[in-house]
């Protein structure tokens, strides 16, 4: 038994040493960050600090199997609410204006200046 448990914990350590970050699980499929792409998973936004130019639009991927929101904080220049966002679901806001946005999920986070919970910030150039 003790033998099983090492090779179990030598297997998860292994996987722990990838080179790119996956975000997934409960059945999301998981969720692989790029440039413009934000993954949801457990109660944190992956990056939490994304920086774009002006006219990009950033995608918010759910990697878990449970809703998250993504929503602009009070004061935000920028005001979007993706609504429930499934296993596996999207959204995307494209920021045309230079300035750094937070927002946050209503689920798993608090609105305020700043925001608290599950949060992130884009910064656009």
């Amino acid at each position: 038994m003790r033998t099983r448990w090492l090779a179990f914990v030598a297997i998860l350590a292994a996987a722990a040493c990838g080179n790119s970050p996956t975000y997934g699980g409960g059945g999301g499929g998981g969720c692989t960050p790029t440039a413009t792409k934000v993954c949801m998973n457990g109660t944190a936004f992956g990056p939490a600090n994304l920086t774009i130019t002006h006219g990009t639009a950033v995608t918010w991927e759910n990697g878990d199997g449970f809703p998250h929101t993504v929503t602009s904080a009070t004061g935000s220049g920028e005001v979007y609410d993706s609504g429930n966002i499934g296993a596996g679901g999207t959204f995307a806001h494209t920021f045309n204006t230079a300035g750094t946005y937070n927002y946050y999920c209503k689920i798993h986070g608090a609105n305020g200046t700043p925001p608290t919970g599950m949060h992130g910030t884009i910064t656009v150039n």
